[in-house]
């Protein structure tokens, strides 16, 4: 054992590491080696280790999210007498490609006029779409998308470009298309590509600028989510020779209505896999404010509740914690190393463990942490990172020869967060666990 936390001061000394926090325990989250364990770090998105746990425990490894078109009544002679409703219930995963199998269910069913409006019904979360702890600078891009229980498209649009002939404007499809969003501007056809795709303050007013060399497509979060949503139904309704009179609005659906279609998510357990593999914010913050919702309202404040609960339960350590979001995308946030490994040894050690256990990407091979370059570990260690600027993360497994698996967590906080040195430090931590 010495030899082992002697390996793993030199390995974790270097550069920035030297005033990171590790914890590294065992099954039983017993401290094999640890640094400024009890100090609370900014997490990034090793943060999502928290609202993953916690949406396994509590809404289950099979629960799937619902989204269903209803009506009052059932239609009759092709109508839909009164409005037809759009309802979520916080799907991370909804596509345009669901949203159309919807709208083609409704028209199979012989539906041709909904003489009332189509109504989105997201109230099954509260709250802002965007966190106000977040980066301003960072709400022009998808990976900052907006939360509500009606969300397409992981909360953003596609903005296709078509190069035509150098010098003259590329075609800009948005897709999918709708009356929602509007674009100005345009993207000259080049030889490099340099552009820019904004939306103004408050609105889904695009401008788009710059050159473009290849056909290619970039997504942009739109705000509005349930409208929106509900907007590009009414445009797939419309293709399908549905027409809804009475336009589109926000509202709550009736309580014993008909379902017309109902589309089912991937279950929880894959939603957290996924989550964990591509650290997909937008996973994370739909996930915290469902969460949220076993207990009242679907709030940020509420999933944070349920968190801290949970960590309670399973005596996890919560020195300096602070939840502002589920992602880490905040750097308001904080969490202990000592609370994230402690964390990992619990989910390990409960039923169902295992599955916890595979959610989490295979270092070296997969994911976000596919290009860290371990040898003993390959194949031993799963883990989630966290990059924000200034932060550095990583947390998750590693099998061993002789302890068995071990969980740990290392947080770098520092301007040097990204050196070269750092990595090579964090794998070289790797290798000596799974040696050990």
């Amino acid at each position: 054992m010495r030899a082992l936390q002697g390996g793993l001061r030199a390995a974790l000394g270097a550069s920035a590491l030297a005033t990171s926090g590790v914890a590294v325990v065992d099954a039983d989250a017993r401290p094999l080696f640890a640094r400024r364990e009890r100090t609370a770090f900014t997490p990034a998105s090793t943060f999502k280790l928290l609202v993953g746990a916690a949406a396994l425990s509590t809404l289950g490894p099979v629960f799937r999210f619902a989204t269903t078109f209803e009506s009052v009544a059932d239609p009759h002679d092709g109508r839909v007498d009164g409005d037809l409703f759009l309802v979520g219930s916080g799907d991370p995963t909804l596509t345009r490609d669901d949203l159309r199998g919807g709208a083609g269910t409704v028209a199979r069913d012989g539906v041709t006029e909904v003489r009332g409006a189509l109504v989105a019904d997201a109230t099954a979360f509260s709250g802002p779409e965007t966190n106000p702890a977040w980066d301003p600078g960072d709400l022009q891009y998808g990976y900052a998308a907006g939360t509500s229980a009606l969300s397409l498209d992981q909360g953003t649009v596609e903005f296709h470009l078509v190069p035509t002939v150098p010098g003259a404007p590329a075609r800009i499809r948005v897709l999918p298309p709708s009356d929602a969003v509007r674009v100005a501007g345009s993207i000259i056809t080049a030889y490099t590509t340099l552009l820019t795709i904004q939306r103004d303050a408050g609105r889904n007013d695009f401008t788009v600028q710059g050159r473009v060399a290849a056909e290619q497509s970039f997504w942009r979060p739109v705000i509005d989510l349930p409208r929106y949503a509900a907007q590009v139904a009414r445009a797939m309704l419309r293709e399908r020779g549905v027409r809804v009179d009475g336009g589109v609005r926000t509202g709550v659906a009736p309580v014993a209505p008909l379902v017309l279609w109902r589309h089912r998510s991937p279950p929880v357990l894959a939603i957290v896999h996924q989550m964990f593999l591509h650290s997909n914010n937008h996973f994370a913050e739909q996930l915290l404010r469902a969460v949220g919702r076993t207990i009242g309202a679907g709030t940020e404040s509420n999933g944070s509740r349920i968190e801290r609960e949970l960590l309670v339960r399973d005596a996890v350590p919560q020195t300096g914690l602070r939840i502002v979001d589920g992602s880490g995308l905040a750097a308001a946030d904080r969490v202990a190393p000592i609370t994230l490994a402690t964390l990992l040894a619990r989910a390990a050690a409960a039923p169902g463990g295992d599955a916890f256990v595979g959610t989490l990407p295979r270092v070296g091979i997969e994911g976000t942490v596919r290009d860290r370059k371990v040898r003993d570990a390959l194949g031993r260690a799963r883990a989630k990172s966290g990059h924000i600027t200034g932060v550095n993360a990583l947390a998750g497994y590693v099998r061993t020869r002789r302890h068995g698996r071990v969980a740990f967590a290392i947080i770098v906080n520092d301007p040097r967060a990204d050196d070269p040195a750092v990595d090579a430090g964090i794998n070289r931590a790797l290798d000596l666990l799974a040696r050990s």
